[in-house]
């Protein structure tokens, strides 16, 4: 979906430690210093902005990226842990045929394959995929109360480490997690929000119920829209399906250009 780059970065982000330092004995400076690499509702793409800026820290000298994390208080070998991740997940797509020619990992913002790298919804779509049955549903009881989040029967709380954490008000009712924690309350850790029609896209089993104008999703996902776009969306997952198998099997990244384009405006807009 033309979103590399910052795919490379959450998925090499979320495969170790954090690289947002814990300090005991400084614990409020270093809050505020992470402040700044906080999107304003991902926290999958604030790894991307913290990654965004530390690159250019360092491509003016080794010494100034790690004085970069010392004044902010982020975890230098986390992040060549990262840098390392991004490397190995973009050679293995090299040697698999999804990305063609030999492509540098510090120059993948610059091709092809990132030109939705900008696009939020795509990339947050992506992360969706990649994370899918990991859904959230957002509801609320009062309007001045922060909603409730349920993973089918079961609630579930923003961890205070979410830049969602404490809101009133969410960008989606659908959000995408990264994992779970179980400590008294169940506690959701990275999230997002996202479009719904991601959910009939990279969800699980779709199914139209067309007198109700309602998509269900894995049978509880429950989207309102109107049974000809459920129906087409369907049809749009079904070829979607039948593309990735065809990927697979023959590793040309560019033969399904413009079904990936025609998504990308339909969850643009």
């Amino acid at each position: 979906f033309k979103c590399l780059d910052p795919i490379l970065t959450v998925v090499a982000s979320l495969s170790g430690k954090s690289p947002f330092a814990t300090v005991m004995n400084d614990a409020t400076r270093a809050a505020a210093a992470h402040k700044k690499f906080r999107h304003e509702s991902s926290d999958f793409l604030g790894f991307v902005l913290l990654w965004e800026i530390f690159v250019k820290e360092v491509e003016t000298s080794r010494d100034q990226g790690r004085s970069f994390c010392r004044q902010n208080f982020i975890n230098w070998t986390v992040m060549m842990e990262i840098r390392d991740l991004r490397r190995q997940n973009l050679e293995l797509l090299c040697q698999i045929g999804f990305v063609r020619g030999k492509v540098r990992e510090r120059d993948v913002s610059r091709t092809v394959y990132n030109q939705h790298g900008k696009n939020e919804t795509v990339v947050h779509a992506v992360i969706c995929a990649g994370l899918y049955p990991n859904i959230a549903h957002a509801t609320k009881e009062h309007a001045d109360d922060p909603p409730l989040l349920w993973h089918q029967k079961e609630r579930l709380f923003f961890h205070s480490s979410s830049v969602n954490h404490g809101k009133k008000k969410l960008l989606s009712d659908w959000i995408v997690f990264h994992e779970k924690f179980a400590t008294g309350r169940t506690t959701v850790s990275a999230t997002c929000p996202i479009h719904p029609l991601t959910l009939i896209i990279f969800g699980g089993d779709v199914v139209v119920k067309h007198v109700e104008r309602k998509v269900l999703v894995d049978d509880w996902i429950e989207l309102t829209i109107a049974a000809q776009t459920g129906v087409m969306f369907r049809e749009l997952r079904r070829k979607l399906d039948l593309l990735l198998l065809s990927l697979i099997e023959k590793a040309d990244s560019s033969s399904g250009d413009g079904m990936v384009d025609g998504i990308v405006n339909l969850l643009s807009n």
